[in-house]
């Protein structure tokens, strides 16, 4: 009967039925409901005594009730009681810590039973598993060879369980093991083993052995949402896409994690006209209450530059997670919209949100995309209270902020009092040193890296070439051309064709400029003829500046710089009817010269802001 009760969770009346057998030895707090206090609780001493089964069943049902105080409770009359190394109570006292997050008890218990059967080692490694710690899951493994070495034969609980601390590519070689020990034990791979092994594997990015998985077992929901991560998660964003197809053509039944996964894919591969169907249908099935739903949307719009659509989803959610504003922080952040992302950093500040690194990082950008220097350090400081300011996506983000407010100092003692620096921290503190003409200190880092051994990329190299590019150094700025593929195997982007367009221009050299234009192995786009045509107004070559002006327009008609620019050429040159020309046939097409900004409203807009941030004592 105790049995019955702990099973169906009504554990209160099996507490009793137990303190009934045990005659008062434990004792009941007054008017707990379900309970009767002491004084109808004595009994003869030849009471009928609780065995091993009775105890650990009650200790099941600790367990499902997550009930941890009862659970010491009837742990200590086990001990009184001598019935702690039985395999049964052990193994259910494992689970029980284990459910109530208490790894290191179910640890302890498992280490002092004596006699360890398949059932006490799958429950420890179980525990491990479901931790939810990541340097828990290397022991679960160690355990599982540990148990294969004492000659004890695992089972498919035990591969339910150990295939879920397998969750990096590192781990493949390891994921692949447990699968072949599963094959040669002869365990039997079902619908439900298949999947989670088809999870294990998109984790690892094992995606030969997801696809030959998917030809060996049922395709149900669960295959293939555990198939549709497993895409998504190595970067096959369109075949999660077709896989979703198929789940609503074969009228699966999905969840809402189905349909965050498939937003995620969308968003990935900028699918705006598919992201909103899918947010379309979402909201037919009433999915897009749910908060994962929300953010994968929020991150949709937001990296497809529909900051509108992101408000919208992020101020129709009712709960809100960290998740959802650090997504829609980051939407602003990344879109330009500095001023919006730093009083939205406010607003939980004030809400007494405790922001994670990926906010604080998204803030520091804002800084940057605003020039707001009396905001970044006001950030700075909070962090520091914080203490992520060691954080090396931070420090990072803190050295690209000063640099691009023109505190190049500030930057390099940043830099220089980190403990450890990747490609990012230096990229940061060159293009720096490039942007406010310290192109000599630039070149000079580069080489400071190079004997630090850490390998350059292609942000680097941009850095390199604009340096180049200002002081002259046309020979040098060729050689680092070079250097990209010859010595680094990195393949030139429109921006380092650019860069070398800009280097030769600058140099009276819009000959070569146009020769190299024309040996580009890919087509130019707007940056290459952009840089060709201001280099142009610079020397005054009309029929090259109206070359480059006509293969600006054909790829951006809505753009106004082409006639601007050579409307100054004209003018320099004393062509005024030439000039009046290209004014008559701007305003023809409906264009019009966007009016510039001041840096003193920029300042005055920063410093509102930074009044607004005066949070939590700051």
């Amino acid at each position: 009967m105790i049995s019955g009760y702990a099973q169906t969770g009504n554990l209160k009346d099996a507490i009793f039925l137990l303190r009934e057998m045990l005659g008062s030895r434990i004792p009941v707090r007054e008017g707990e409901d379900g309970l009767l206090p002491n004084k109808f609780m004595n009994k003869d001493e030849d009471s009928l005594l609780p065995n091993k089964f009775t105890f650990g069943s009650i200790v099941t049902g600790c367990a499902r009730a997550n009930d941890l105080r009862t659970g010491v409770q009837i742990h200590c009359d086990i001990i009184k009681f001598g019935v702690e190394s039985d395999t049964f109570v052990a193994g259910a006292l494992i689970d029980m810590y284990s459910k109530c997050g208490k790894v290191k008890e179910s640890w302890n218990i498992f280490d002092q039973t004596p006699n360890k059967d398949v059932v006490s080692w799958t429950t420890m490694i179980t525990s491990l598993a479901n931790s939810g710690q990541h340097h828990l899951w290397d022991y679960a493994f160690k355990l599982f060879k540990d148990m294969i070495c004492r000659g004890i034969q695992p089972v498919g609980m035990t591969f339910a369980s150990l295939v879920k601390t397998f969750d990096a590519p590192i781990k493949l070689s390891q994921a692949k093991q447990a699968h072949g020990c599963m094959v040669k034990l002869g365990i039997e791979v079902d619908d439900l083993m298949g999947s989670a092994l088809i999870a294990m594997y998109g984790r690892c990015g094992g995606m030969d052995e997801v696809i030959r998985l998917c030809d060996r077992i049922n395709q149900d929901v669960v295959s293939q949402t555990s198939l549709l991560v497993a895409y998504m998660q190595n970067g096959f964003n369109l075949e999660a896409i077709d896989v979703f197809r198929k789940m609503i053509e074969e009228k699966f039944i999905m969840d809402v994690f189905v349909f965050a996964s498939v937003i995620g894919a969308c968003s990935m591969l900028k699918e705006l006209g598919m992201g909103k169907e899918i947010h379309c249908l979402a909201m037919r099935k009433g999915f897009t209450s749910d908060v994962s739903v929300s953010n994968a949307l929020i991150t949709l719009y937001g990296r497809c530059h529909e900051i509108r659509k992101a408000q919208t989803v992020f101020q129709l959610m009712g709960d809100k997670d960290m998740i959802s504003w650090t997504a829609i922080l980051t939407c602003y952040s990344q879109n330009g919209y500095g001023e919006e992302a730093l009083l939205l950093f406010r607003q939980m500040l004030q809400e007494g949100l405790s922001p994670p690194i990926f906010s604080i990082t998204s803030a520091i950008q804002a800084c940057s995309t605003t020039v707001s220097l009396s905001t970044g350090r006001q950030i700075h400081s909070r962090i520091v209270k914080m203490g992520s300011a060691d954080n090396l996506s931070v420090e990072n983000s803190l050295i690209t902020m000063y640099a691009k407010c023109g505190s190049i100092e500030v930057a390099k003692r940043v830099f220089n009092s980190m403990t450890n620096r990747d490609i990012v921290s230096w990229n940061a503190l060159i293009v720096g040193h490039s942007q406010h003409g310290y192109e000599t200190e630039a070149l000079e880092l580069f080489n400071q890296m190079q004997k630090e051994g850490l390998r350059p990329n292609e942000y680097t190299f941009t850095g390199l070439l604009v340096s180049c590019s200002r002081v002259g150094l046309i020979a040098e700025g060729c050689r680092y051309f070079q250097l990209m593929s010859s010595e680094y195997g990195l393949e030139p982007i429109m921006e380092h064709y650019s860069c070398i367009v800009d280097l030769f221009g600058r140099a009276g050299r819009l000959h070569d400029a146009m020769e190299f234009i024309d040996a580009m192995p890919c087509e130019p786009d707007q940056l290459v003829w952009e840089a060709l045509l201001a280099s142009c107004k610079v020397h005054g070559n009309v029929e090259l500046a109206k070359f480059a002006a006509k293969k600006i327009l054909q790829m951006r008609p809505e753009d106004p710089s082409p006639y601007i620019i050579l409307s100054g050429i004209h003018a320099s040159l004393g062509m005024w009817d030439t000039r009046a020309r290209f004014h008559a046939m701007m305003k023809d097409q409906g264009l019009q010269k966007e009016p510039g900004r001041s840096w003193v409203e920029a300042q005055e807009c920063s410093e509102d802001i930074f009044d607004m941030l005066q949070v939590g004592g700051i």
